[in-house]
């Protein structure tokens, strides 16, 4: 039954509110960007963790961490990579977010009235649940005629025992969980009485109220969580009164259209994407799960409808039209899944999805032209998630320029001829996936103690992997990449993640650990394979490190070491979302995998200088 209430104010938003109160002294400076308390403390507090040191040393951890990221993104820039057509297209659909829960923040959330009335209720009704049965119809002429039937005299229990489609329709109402509306109609009805017809997203429904049942508070604890549900409810339900009511002043009169070829052509390759996926999927989508676009087939969407397509005007608003590139990177930056292959089905939630754009791009324009994105709030947000989304760019320009050749193997080969030897062997259970809802919910259970093993079976989508319950067999810390360099480093017994690969999210234990190192003999053919990921593995950190340490001497970085041991951090170890005003989600701050290797080396270089 969709009678819930969206809530437009989560937890997440809840924390940063709280958080923003935190003072917001510069922790360190990296050329001509800063790391303030606040961004630290956010970054450390609403990022989900396991395996970690103490937290004041996590905190150091994090924070030179963070400087990498800031160092990359300064020599991003120094390097053009803001030009790039992620910075371009996608990038601005996360400012946007932000610029209209500004707006939201404007319009709605400052305007919102409470009546104290409203919280008499509310305690009043957490009293007691509301035992009903209801008939249910999706036809408003057949719904009417079962309330004429009741109006007429004839009893509900008489009337719903004719309808065997009803026989199981009871519904236990509790305060705070159905629309306001619905939930009036039913406390408002006698025990014994029924509701006018009610009309809902899935039809049309009539109550009947059978009895009541008491609810008891009996300490502390248990009132004060029915004091916070209700002022929760309260304000959730004023909220949505008001962004209602905007909404409807906002969009009055408003008609924008978007080129029907366009979208014909785009939401034909959409369908065929996901019928090759639903295919890929098999038997593991027997039951009728969601079937997802993935990045790659985003890509060659993009790349099959050309780039003299994507220029072309696709939304007609009366200023700036937006092009059909910019539609798209939106479209692929809040990703899309359904669970259906039907064609029509697909294109209905396509279109629903062009009417949004349309909506999100008159908002975020509005709230531009009232100078909202040059709020504080918008700037410190726009400005965290720029300098992550440029580091990361440059992190992939550094691994995309080693190589290895053959010529290297060899001259390895030829040098160490003698003592060539196996890296360490490790063994993991992993659970891998894309979802950070699946994070949240396998650190949860982890924590009370479920088998990892289990989990891996139900959760990772490493499928060779998941099949033998998630383990991956005894294989050369050289392979899989951080995450074999990290389970070289773990106990016995350990688990670390969420680890954040291209692949997805890495949760993993080290179950066994070959300390002896193999001679590694043969020719060079044989042993070439081995050569070149030791040989890649150790150039990878050696670049990293020492262009790390290069940017940091390069750009500069001081940090305040008493205002950083000031900093008082929690771990909350939870995945913590965002939830923007006028629809959107997104992470309450970027993850960030622990990179410190490069301090030592920083360090080192400025003992050296005269």
């Amino acid at each position: 039954m969709k009678f819930k209430i969206i809530l437009l104010v989560a937890v997440s938003a809840l924390l940063l509110n709280a958080q923003s109160q935190e003072k917001n002294e510069v922790v360190a400076k990296i050329g001509n960007k800063t790391i303030t308390a606040k961004e630290l403390k956010e970054r450390f507090e609403l990022t989900p963790r396991i395996g970690i040191k103490d937290a004041d040393e996590a905190k150091e951890d994090l924070l030179y961490s963070i400087i990498a990221e800031k160092l990359w993104a300064l020599e991003a820039e120094n390097e053009k990579l803001d030009t790039t057509e992620v910075m371009q297209y996608t990038f601005p659909a996360l400012k946007k977010m932000y610029i209209r829960d500004a707006l939201h923040k404007k319009e709605v959330r400052d305007k919102v009235e409470i009546d104290p009335l409203d919280y008499q209720i509310g305690r009043k009704r957490s009293g007691y649940n509301v035992l009903t049965r209801f008939f249910h119809s999706n036809d408003e002429t057949e719904i009417d005629s079962l309330y004429s039937i009741l109006q007429s005299g004839a009893s509900f229990d008489s009337l719903f025992y004719t309808r065997p489609q009803d026989a199981g329709n009871a519904y236990q109402v509790e305060y705070g969980k159905m629309d306001a509306f619905v939930e009036d109609s039913i406390y408002n009805t006698a025990i014994g009485n029924y509701t006018s017809p009610i009309k809902s997203p899935e039809g049309w429904y009539i109550f009947n109220v059978d009895t009541i049942m008491q609810n008891y508070f009996n300490d502390a604890s248990a009132i004060n969580t029915r004091d916070m549900n209700i002022r929760k409810t309260v304000e959730n339900r004023a909220t949505i009164e008001v962004h209602s009511k905007f909404h409807k002043s906002f969009f009055k009169n408003l008609a924008v259209n978007a080129d029907g070829e366009l979208f014909w052509r785009f939401s034909g390759l959409v369908i065929k994407a996901i019928h090759r996926n639903f295919e890929k999927l098999g038997e593991d989508n027997s039951k009728g799960g969601k079937i997802a676009l993935t990045e790659k087939d985003f890509l060659d969407i993009e790349s099959e409808i050309g780039n003299d397509t994507l220029a072309m005007p696709f939304v007609k608003f009366e200023q700036n039209a937006a092009t059909l590139r910019e539609f798209v990177h939106d479209f692929f930056f809040e990703g899309f899944y359904t669970f259906s292959t039907n064609p029509d089905i697909i294109r209905s939630q396509l279109n629903s999805r062009v009417r949004l754009f349309i909506e999100h791009e008159l908002l975020a324009r509005e709230a531009v032209r009232e100078g909202l994105d040059k709020s504080e709030d918008v700037k410190f947000y726009n400005n965290m998630w720029r300098d992550n989304y440029l580091g990361t760019l440059f992190k992939r320009r550094l691994l995309s320029q080693i190589k290895v050749s053959d010529e290297e193997a060899f001259k390895e080969y030829n040098k160490n001829n003698s003592n060539l030897e196996f890296p360490r062997k490790v063994n993991i259970i992993e659970i891998l996936t894309d979802s950070l809802e699946v994070v949240e919910d396998v650190l949860n259970k982890l924590d009370q103690g479920a088998d990892i093993r289990v989990l891996a079976i139900r959760y990772s989508k490493r499928e060779w992997a998941r099949k033998r319950g998630g383990e991956f067999g005894l294989f050369p810390t050289t392979e899989h990449g951080e995450i074999g360099r990290i389970a070289g480093e773990m106990e016995l017994g350990d688990i670390y993640g969420p680890l954040k690969t291209d692949e997805g999210y890495s949760i993993f234990k080290l179950i066994d650990k070959v300390e002896e190192k193999e001679e590694l003999s043969g020719s060079f053919e044989d042993v070439k394979g081995e050569l070149k990921k030791q040989i890649g593995l150790k150039k990878l950190k050696k670049t990293f490190n020492e262009k790390t340490a290069e940017l940091a001497s390069k750009y500069g970085v001081n940090i305040d070491e008493n205002e950083l041991k000031s900093i008082k951090v929690t771990d909350l170890s939870m995945v913590v979302y965002r939830y923007m005003g006028f629809g959107g989600r997104i992470l309450a701050v970027p993850f960030t995998n622990t990179y410190v290797d490069w301090v030592e080396k920083w360090k080192s270089n400025q003992q050296s200088l005269p």
